[in-house]
Order: structure tokens, then sequence, then C-alpha cells
């Protein structure tokens, strides 16, 4: 006997004027979903490679001749709850100080929606498959440069880190490991020689200075682009703990290793 065809969980909807549904081309198709279940599944791409297979959504209900694509979730609460949350964004029900990392996920797949409407010259729209006739959200061509006029503060600083990654022909990227922060800050490198350069000093500190775009008020880094770097150095641990000690800060004396100890300051 046939498994029973799982219900859908959400519908995504390619609206444009005059769009034949046989002509929208595949990768648009792919992008937009691709998006949407970046956003259904709260993963930012940039720090895992993949969905986790309990949070994956497939296709059901795919129908010739028809832009509108049924979407199962493995986990549909969640997938609910995430996708509530784009429309609150979008509908600047959230603030810049709500939920940082959950934000900052939406955004990058909300910035590709954007450019997917367009590509098409219309809209994306999402709805849940029990009221398919009342959008959780929908994403125009503009949509992503309101949200950043509205979150996005954007200047020139130096970021100091360790570089855990750097890479890459076309798109060139290097990923900092931040004091302070719980994930890897991805960022893009302004040439082939800076990120040939950073690729000399994997797992070392370096001071990068660049472009930063930030989420105002909370100060969570959305992008950054390095353009140069240097190293900090500490200088001569030995001379300066000599120093020290001239100026009656014998202290030093009773500790085990104080050259790991003005390592540990730097950082």
């Amino acid at each position: 006997m046939p498994s029973k065809k799982p219900e859908p969980t959400f519908i995504v909807k390619l609206i444009a004027p005059g769009v034949v549904p046989s002509q929208i081309p595949f990768r648009m198709v792919s992008a937009a979903l691709s998006a949407i279940q970046d956003l259904a599944s709260g993963r930012d791409p940039l720090e895992t490679r993949q969905v986790p297979a309990e949070k994956v959504i497939g296709l059901v209900n795919v129908r010739t001749g028809s832009a509108l694509y049924s979407c199962v979730s493995r986990s549909p609460s969640e997938a609910k709850a995430n996708l509530r949350l784009v429309g609150d964004i979008l509908r600047e029900n959230v603030g810049a100080k709500t939920s940082d990392e959950r934000l900052a996920k939406a955004l990058k797949p909300i910035e590709k929606l954007s450019e997917v409407a367009k590509s098409l010259g219309g809209r994306i729209e999402v709805a849940l498959a029990s009221h398919p006739k009342d959008a959780l959200f929908e994403v125009s061509k503009d949509d992503f440069a309101k949200l950043s006029s509205r979150l996005f503060l954007t200047g020139e600083e130096t970021v100091v880190g360790v570089v855990k990654r750097a890479g890459g022909q076309t798109n060139m990227k290097c990923a900092l490991s931040i004091p302070g922060r719980r994930r890897l800050l991805f960022c893009d490198v302004k040439n082939k020689g800076v990120v040939q350069r950073l690729g000399q000093h994997l797992y070392e500190e370096i001071a990068a200075r660049g472009t930063i775009v930030w989420i105002h008020s909370s100060w969570h880094i959305y992008k950054f682009t390095i353009h140069d770097f240097t190293q900090p150095r500490i200088g001569d641990a030995v001379k300066a703990i000599e120093k020290l000690r001239k100026a009656g800060l014998d202290a030093w004396d009773n500790i085990p290793n104080p050259d790991e100890v003005l390592r540990g300051l730097r950082k």
C-alpha cells in the first residue's frame, strides 16, 4: 500500500504580470526556494554548509504550468515560527535589538529573494498551506534596500581577530574568530593580493582594516570587507617585565609564566 503523501507546510508563489510559469528559469526558482529553505530552517549559510536533515524542506504537489510550490517541512512548528519572524521583520514589527543572530541570519536570504524578485519583475509570496490566501510575507525588489536603510550603519573600522580561513578565486573570503563573538565572522576581501597574504597568517591574530556594516543599536556586525591588515606586536616581554621590576612592581617575580600573561592581556 503506497504511503500517504505528506500535507504541505507552506506555499511559495512567484508572482509577476504576464508571467508564464514554464518560462521562469530554473535557476531563479532554485534561488528562491533555497533562500526560503534557509529562512524556514533558521540556517546561516555561512556557518552551516547544509540544512540539518531534521529541518529539510521538500516539495509536494508540484503542478505543471503553475508558479506555485507546495513545501513540506520535517520541523513544521519551527519552520512556521521562522517564517512568521520574516513577516515581522519586513513589516517593521521587530527592532534591531530583537534576536540579533536570528535577525542577521534572516537578512541574507531576504537579500537573495529581493534579487530574484527584481529578475522576475514581480514578487515572491509565502503563505501557510492551511491559509493560502493570507501571506506570511512577500518580498519585492526594493524590500532589502528598505531594510538596509532602516537597520544598517556603515563605517570604516579595525577588527582584531584570528584568521581561521582565507581563499577564493572570484569570491575572496576570510573567516575571523573574534573575542566575544560566538560565531565566526565571514568577511569579503578587497583583492587577491590581500587574501593571499591572509592565507599566510592562518591561526594568527591580525588587525584587519576595512568597511563594516552593523545592525544599529545592537552593533552586531552584519558584514565586513577587509581592505588591508597588520599584525599586532607585543614587543619584547622580557624587557617589559624588567622595566616593571625597576619601577617597584616585583610581584611579577611570583608569576610562573609572565610572558604568557602579557600575551593574554594583548588578546
